[in-house]
């Protein structure tokens, strides 16, 4: 059994706990129980399919176990270094991405900024591996900071267990269980129970809202939410916009002023003030996103770089397909499962996504696409890889 110490920086930064680091340390630790839970189910196969990871997680690096390894679940380029000297006898960081510092005129980090990028750069030596989520991130990494690409692992993120409903992981070998069957016209139709969205939850949007499209992340520039914006002014249909910055109360309180890396947010803002059609749902729980993943006609991603796409996989999970950006890291991620557009023409992208979302065909057979892409994501292969990862060092 492996066994790994994870350093809780969600402690020090409250915020990144509704942010994907947030989602990935609660992932680890779903991620876990659920992949035990299998290993108690199957525990009398005569061939293993799951191997078990144990970790703890600190929120301290004083008198720990120098000989487990230490992962660093989040390893901010900008921002101070977790610890500047070698903690442990193995060490790891997980680097998502490193948009911030490949589009540094967008994101201008100022002097202190400046002085937290070159001690994190000194830091990265005492790391053994590192960790990224993505092969494009990968060839980021090696490119600007010119480490051995031996010494940096892809392991995919996965998703909270709440998007699992219709994953049957019970043997290595049986075939995926769609979540839709053929009929006789050769149309497809749900092979699942819908779920009463009036008794899972009060939010008005959430029960009220229809054929719509969504949008799930932050407001950074990266996300191209300009350009998501008048797609959804040209095609005249509503989204629904999911995240802590899209709360009315919350945007009253902005200064008048943009911090620079708000700037674009801020542009928003002035495209969607007063227009209906932009729903605005702010935070919502995970079983209320399941919800608006599960109705939603499609998920759209058009940012102008990503280190993963996790709205991609989490509405995958629920069969919603999604237009992406023409970009690598999503053909690294939806391969043949989605529908790419460039992300820099708002009337091509508001002609391709209105081609399928009135095309019942087009978007049955992407249901089921995104739906067998989603189960290379679980959390079995999450796990599996860390712990292959930890037993190899």
């Amino acid at each position: 059994m492996s066994k790994l110490l994870i350093y809780n920086t969600l402690d020090k930064d409250p915020q990144s706990r509704v942010r994907g680091i947030g989602r990935y340390v609660k992932t680890f630790e779903e991620s876990q129980k659920y992949t035990n839970a299998l290993i108690r189910t199957n525990s009398t196969s005569s061939t293993p399919l799951f191997k078990e990871l144990n970790f703890e997680l600190i929120s301290s690096t004083k008198n720990l176990n120098k000989n487990l390894p230490l992962l660093n679940p989040f390893f901010n380029p900008i921002a101070k270094p977790a610890f500047f000297f070698r903690k442990s006898r193995k060490q790891i960081a997980v680097i998502h991405d490193l948009i911030t510092i490949k589009y540094n005129k967008m994101y201008p980090v100022g002097i202190k900024g400046k002085l937290f990028k070159f001690l994190n750069k000194l830091t990265l030596k005492s790391y053994d591996i590192i960790v990224t989520d993505s092969n494009a991130s990968k060839n980021d990494i090696v490119n600007i900071y010119k480490i051995d690409e031996k010494k940096i692992h892809v392991i995919y993120p996965t998703v909270s267990t709440i998007f699992l409903p219709h994953l049957d992981t019970q043997t290595e070998n049986k075939s995926h269980h769609h979540p839709f069957k053929k009929i006789a016209n050769n149309s497809s139709q749900p092979e699942f129970t819908e779920f009463s969205v009036s008794q899972l939850t009060h939010n008005k949007i959430v029960q009220e809202v229809k054929d719509y499209l969504i949008y799930v992340g932050d407001g950074t520039w990266n996300k191209n939410l300009v350009n998501l914006a008048r797609v959804v002014k040209i095609l005249n249909l509503p989204c629904v916009f999911v995240g802590s910055i899209f709360d009315y109360e919350k945007i009253k309180k902005l200064p008048a002023k943009p911090h620079p890396w708000q700037r674009s947010y801020y542009e928003f803002l002035k495209l969607a003030e007063g227009d209906k059609r932009f729903i605005f749902a702010s935070y919502v729980t995970d079983a209320e996103l399941r919800s608006l993943y599960k109705h939603a006609k499609l998920n759209l991603l058009l940012s102008y770089d990503e280190g993963f796409g996790y709205s991609y996989v989490e509405a995958s999970y629920m069969s919603t397909p999604s237009v992406l950006s023409d970009i690598p890291i999503f053909h690294e991620i939806a391969k043949d499962s989605a529908v790419f557009v460039d992300p820099n023409n708002p009337n091509e992208i508001a002609e391709t996504v209105n081609k399928v979302y009135f095309d019942q065909l087009t978007l049955e057979n992407l249901k089921i696409k995104v739906f067998d892409r989603a189960q290379d994501f679980n959390p079995v292969n999450f796990i599996n890889q860390f712990s292959l990862l930890i037993k190899n060092i």
